[in-house]
C-alpha cells in the first residue's frame, strides 16, 4: 500500500531532478531499501512520506557530489527523461534542467508534490527559514530562465 502510494511521485521527483530515468529508478530502489533496513515508526502517513522524500533527496545530493568529483567539467545532468506531451512541456523540461539540483528539488517538491515549508525543510534537511529564501530564489531563477527562453 505505501509503495503504491509513494513510488510514482518519488520516481517522478527523482527523474525530474536528476534528468535521467534510469538513475531515478536506482534512487527509488535504494530509498525503499534504506527504509526497510532501519526500523522507524511514524505517527502519520505524511511523516513517512516526508521521510521517503528525505532519503531520496539525500541520495540525489550524493549522486551530484559523486558526479562533481568524477567529472568537474560536467555540471549538466543527462537528458534521459523523455517528455511525450506537448512541445512546450519539452522546453519546460529543458529549462528545468538548467537549474541547480537543489533548486529543482525545492521547486518539484513545493509545486508538484504540494509540500509546505515545514515538509520541504524535513525532506531536504534545511531550516524552514532557509527553505523560504531558497524557494523564492529558485522561483526567480526559473522565471528568469523562462523569460530568457521566450525572447
Amino acid at each position: 500500500m505505501l509503495y503504491r502510494e509513494t513510488a510514482a511521485p518519488l520516481r517522478a521527483y527523482a527523474a525530474r531532478v536528476l534528468g535521467n530515468a534510469s538513475q531515478a529508478d536506482d534512487v527509488v530502489q535504494e530509498t525503499y531499501l534504506r527504509l526497510l533496513r532501519v526500523p522507524v515508526s511514524f505517527d502519520t502517513r505524511n511523516e513517512l512520506r516526508a521521510y521517503l522524500f528525505r532519503i531520496a533527496s539525500n541520495l540525489i545530493a550524493d549522486h551530484f557530489r559523486k558526479q562533481k568529483r568524477e567529472s568537474p567539467l560536467s555540471d549538466a545532468p543527462d537528458a534521459g527523461v523523455q517528455e511525450r506531451d506537448h512541445p512546450s512541456r519539452v522546453d519546460m523540461g529543458r529549462v528545468f534542467r538548467l537549474l541547480r539540483p537543489r533548486d529543482r528539488q525545492l521547486l518539484w517538491l513545493a509545486h508538484v508534490e504540494g509540500a509546505n515549508y515545514h515538509e520541504l525543510a524535513k525532506a531536504l534537511g534545511l531550516g524552514e527559514g532557509s527553505v523560504r529564501v531558497l524557494l523564492s530564489r529558485a522561483r526567480k531563477k526559473l522565471a528568469a530562465l523562462i523569460s530568457e527562453r521566450e525572447r
